[in-house]
């Protein structure tokens, strides 16, 4: 699982930094009702959908964004954004490209249920603020959770936390992050 990681994309006079906040993955699952149709939009080099995932996960403004893509010929600049946004996009959903989190017989859980989880950790379990838990990355929100379940069993007991939950709400919160085994796109 990759903590903190940035993807920068570059441009003749400019730099485009992303980060997969919690904050930017909720909001652009919703707006396009789905990761799927995100990735989809990307690849069919959709600027508008590019922009839109620019915009919300970085510092850059749209004016920002066309002026970047404004300085290269329009197929390349496309093609220069497919690979690292369609990454980003993987990024916010949880999916670690690295790494087979796929886990058998884990349930499938919707991204409306998916993020309001990772937020009431971050919140409750993690006591990050809220602007702190929309700011953290699903990966780190997963791993603080991970990290206090590990903290609590060694501070009173009860074995392995995170390998060994024994209720089913302890189970559907571990299930609902970082381990989303069947995204499909």
């Amino acid at each position: 699982m990759r903590l903190a990681d940035e993807i920068t994309i570059e441009f003749e006079h400019e730099v485009i930094r992303l980060r997969a906040s919690l904050r930017a993955a909720f909001r652009l699952e919703r707006q396009h009702g789905g990761f799927d149709k995100i990735i989809h939009a990307i690849a069919g080099g959709s600027l508008s959908v590019m922009a839109n995932v620019v915009c919300e996960s970085s510092t850059t403004t749209l004016r920002g964004f066309l002026d970047c893509v404004g300085t290269l010929p329009l197929r390349d600049a496309i093609a220069r954004l497919v690979e690292p946004l369609s990454a980003h996009v993987l990024a916010l959903a949880g999916v670690d490209a690295d790494s087979s989190n796929a886990k058998p017989g884990a349930q499938r859980i919707p991204f409306s249920e998916y993020f309001p989880t990772l937020f009431r950790l971050a919140t409750g379990w993690c006591g990050m603020s809220p602007s702190e838990a929309w700011a953290a990355t699903p990966a780190e929100i997963t791993e603080a959770y991970k990290g206090r379940r590990e903290l609590l069993g060694a501070m009173f007991g009860g074995g392995k936390a995170t390998d060994d939950p024994d209720d089913a709400e302890s189970r559907r919160e571990l299930n609902a992050i970082g381990d989303l085994t069947n995204f499909n796109l």
